[in-house]
Order: structure tokens, then sequence, then C-alpha cells
């Protein structure tokens, strides 16, 4: 885990299945508050989950604001 200022980045690698059948692999910062990704999904407060897919070969990267509601299954890659 690195510790940016006050922020505490922990990302890991997870793919997200969403309720319209659609598959989201990229990765999200668990911060210092959780170990788990399961963790993560059940207990934070947040509504939605910042997910963040990178592609070095093509030096690009998105950003997907995904509402917890609408996953049918999440699984780290790690």
């Amino acid at each position: 885990m690195v510790q940016v200022d006050d922020y505490a980045l922990n990302y890991k690698k997870l793919s997200v299945k969403m309720s319209d059948g659609s598959c989201i692999k990229g990765k999200v910062n668990l911060g210092a508050d959780y170990k788990r990704l399961s963790d993560f999904l059940k207990h934070s407060s947040d509504k939605f989950i910042t997910v963040v897919q990178e592609d070095i070969e093509e030096n690009s990267k998105k950003i997907f604001i995904v509402n917890k509601d609408c996953i049918v299954w999440a699984d780290t890659e790690d």
C-alpha cells in the first residue's frame, strides 16, 4: 500500500460482471480501510466504485463509475 499525503493507494485488479451482461476488467483502490475486495464491496458506504482500465500499449486509460447495486459478481485477479 502506498500513502500519498492523507490518501492511501491500495489497488487490486478485478473483473466485474454487470447485470446487463457486460464485464469490466481493471483495478480498484481499496484504500487503507479494506484488505479484501469482498469487504470493500459489502461494507463501504459508497454506492459507486471507480474502476480504472489502463492499456500500456496504446497509452490510454479509461475510468468506469460502477453502481454497486448493478454488480452480479466481482473477482480479484491478484
